[in-house]
């Protein structure tokens, strides 16, 4: 007997689909109802079966015609139902969109109102403490916490530094996180600034280079002694500068891919309200390791007359003192920022921020729109505040300092970047003169370029970034753009900016960046200098000397035009010292310091170097010293770590003070 409800017609494949769908969404909906769901898609289908088919055994014969008849019921009671099908799911999608649209709305509302919270809250607060936060209402702090954690974008560890959520933490770690909590909100632009860089981070992920790492080279790393005060050794002509870093054409073109992706996704999304606008300040990154070096750096800027706020980055809960952050550093209007509490903690391990960031990230996550970073063994001889005021500042939005070395980057640094550069292109500079358009040749064949001496490269010699003065307002870019590099700096950008060159690191990032994205920048021309002493006849060079670059830029526009060689200069301004010069301890107990001179003391940059600087800054250093170590008597990591009691590293300070005063000038 032929069965009735077989079908010889072909569903669309689409239809089918559909079909199954509300079969499923359906049978889902129905089973919260009770009713009975078989026989509700099947009943139509029953009916088609002849009464006296259900009721008979007997076989009946074949008859065509009636058979096409049936099929071609069946076929039409199939896309009959399927439509009733399709209909249902289009009415069950409609009402699904229309309950999120009212919930997304009931969201959006409460989104707004706890913004509106949040800004009372912050509003009331700087009414009554303008720089402080107020620690004397606990409920009010409590629901500014409650509501700006309803604010991240990634808040799967919105309660990693709220202690009651942490009994397994400590009374110590308590302590600590309580007080990063409550430091951060004097800080009203923080959540909108963290915000906008965990999605910078994102980006930056998103847009790694898919290339084995740049470690291979054909002629060996460029050597080290690659001084520009050595005119003529090494040439670094492109063909020379081709000749070490294997880059394939591959290479290049993923890097130029991905470095056009992120600069192009990145010229849309810059921020306009993550800094307070005018706001000035100085930048470290820290750590207890470098928390006696800061300290001095600090205290010298505070002798300068210089009042500016300080902030210092803090990489890890490892390196953060509670001392130095709730005690020390806020006597000097100084403040910590914890990076941990930043950037979200998935964001921070999937990126594996590491130490060639933290200048980069100091600069995105500090509070101020101008910056001057400082490494923490830097110091400066004069007050800083007339930098943010000068010409090269105001007409470029940043300002560095040059290094000892040439400049060593690839020249196909300029194709990833879109700027070709080639031996036909015009020449900027004659050599390495500091001042004026005096020529000198820096090869031996006259009719050989450094590739860095035509237009459209960057500045040579190459960066110092131990200092670094830059307007965020006018080069965020710039610095987002330096936190890719560094990102993938160990891997990619470090060898192509440096190709094993002295100092090779997150140095050349920064002019790489604002250079890749046309921003104006001024480099000092005044070369650093050594400044060191002679002890038992040997010269020893103990710190590097850079220059004041408010007279390097005067110096520069007065003899633009010279060819005669100038002997002006400008006064010294900074100060790059060694660290362990300015260690009390190591000075004189550590074999691999040897500076004792016969009356087991010495000066360590010369008699001659108060006039330098224009006051005796190696007294005053070892006076801030006492002040630190023996009227203070904080209690430095550094000591700690040797064994070397406060007591102890404060005598040897007051010897050293003896012997300088009595061979100040």
């Amino acid at each position: 007997m032929c069965n009735p409800t077989k079908k010889t017609l072909k569903t669309p494949k689409y239809l089918v689909f559909l079909f199954v769908t509300g079969i499923v969404i359906i049978t889902f909906t129905f089973t919260y109802t009770n009713l009975d769901v078989p026989s509700l898609l099947f009943s139509k289908r029953v009916e088609k079966v002849p009464e006296q088919q259900k009721n008979s055994d007997t076989s009946v014969p074949f008859d065509a015609s009636r058979e096409a008849t049936s099929q071609q019921d069946n076929a039409e009671s199939d896309i009959e139902l399927e439509n009733q099908y399709l209909k249902a799911l289009i009415e069950q999608e409609k009402q699904d969109e229309r309950a999120f649209e009212l919930e997304n709305e009931k969201l959006l509302e409460q989104l707004q109102e706890t913004k509106k919270e949040v800004n009372r809250l912050r509003d009331n607060r700087a009414r009554r403490r303008p720089m402080m936060h107020d620690a004397g209402n606990p409920k009010e702090s409590k629901l500014e916490f409650e509501l700006l954690t309803k604010l991240k974008v990634d808040d799967s560890d919105e309660h990693q530094f709220n202690p009651m959520y942490h009994q397994e933490w400590n009374s110590h770690k308590k302590q600590v996180m309580e007080f990063i909590y409550e430091d951060s909100l004097n800080d009203t632009l923080l959540p909108e600034r963290s915000e906008y860089f965990t999605n910078i981070f994102q980006l930056i992920l998103a847009n790694k280079p898919n290339i084995r790492p740049l470690s291979h080279y054909m002629n060996g790393r460029i050597s080290n002694a690659v001084y520009a005060n050595r005119q003529t050794t090494p040439c670094l002509t492109v063909d020379e500068l081709s000749s070490h870093l294997i880059l394939e054409d591959s290479d290049v073109q993923a890097l130029q891919d991905t470095h056009h992706r992120f600069v192009r996704t990145l010229s849309s999304i810059y921020p306009n309200d993550i800094y307070e606008p005018g706001t000035r300040g100085i930048v470290y990154v820290g750590g207890k390791e470098s928390s006696w070096s800061i300290m001095l750096s600090i205290m010298n800027i505070r002798d300068s007359g210089c009042n500016l706020p300080v902030e210092v980055l803090i990489p890890s809960y490892h390196e953060y003192s509670l001392d130095m952050c709730k005690n020390v550093y806020p006597r000097y209007n100084a403040r910590c920022l914890f990076l941990p509490g930043l950037i979200s903690g998935k964001v921070r391990h999937r990126n594996k921020i590491h130490r060639h960031q933290y200048k980069s990230v100091a600069l995105a996550l500090s509070s101020f729109e101008e910056v001057l970073l400082l490494d923490a063994d830097n110091y400066l001889l004069d007050n800083p505040e007339k930098l943010f005021y000068s010409k090269p500042f105001q007409e470029n939005g940043m300002v560095t300092w040059p290094d000892l070395w040439k400049r060593t980057t690839h020249p196909r640094f300029y194709t990833i970047i879109g700027k070709e550069i080639t031996t036909d292109t015009e020449r900027r500079v004659y050599g390495y003169t500091e001042y004026g358009q005096r020529f000198t040749q820096v090869c031996e064949k006259e009719e050989d370029v450094p590739l860095h001496q035509l237009e459209g490269t960057m500045a040579d010699p190459s960066s110092d970034s131990s200092q670094l003065l830059i307007s965020k307002r006018e080069h965020i870019g710039t610095i987002i753009l330096s936190m890719y590099y560094n990102t993938y700096g160990p891997e990619y950008y470090y060898p192509i900016l440096s190709q094993g060159a002295s100092g090779q690191g997150d140095k050349e990032t920064f002019i790489a960046a604002a250079h890749a994205l046309d921003k104006k920048y001024y480099t000092v021309k005044k070369m650093p200098e050594f400044v060191g002493s002679l002890v038992q006849e040997k010269w020893r060079a103990n710190a590097m000397a850079q220059f004041d670059a408010t007279e390097d830029y005067e110096i520069a526009e007065r003899y633009r035009d010279s060819t005669e060689e100038v002997a002006e200069q400008p006064a010294v301004l900074l100060l790059h010292v060694k660290s362990r010069e300015l260690h009390p301890w190591r000075k004189y107990h550590d074999e691999r310091v040897p500076h004792k001179g016969d009356t087991g003391r010495s000066r360590l940059y010369g008699d001659e170097f108060p006039n330098v600087a224009k006051y005796d800054f190696e007294l005053e250093t070892w006076r801030n010293m006492e002040k630190l170590l023996c009227e203070d008597k904080i209690r430095f990591h550094v000591f700690e770590r040797e064994e070397v009691s406060t007591e102890e590293a404060c005598r040897e300070v007051l010897e050293q003070i003896a012997y300088l005063e009595m061979t100040t000038m």
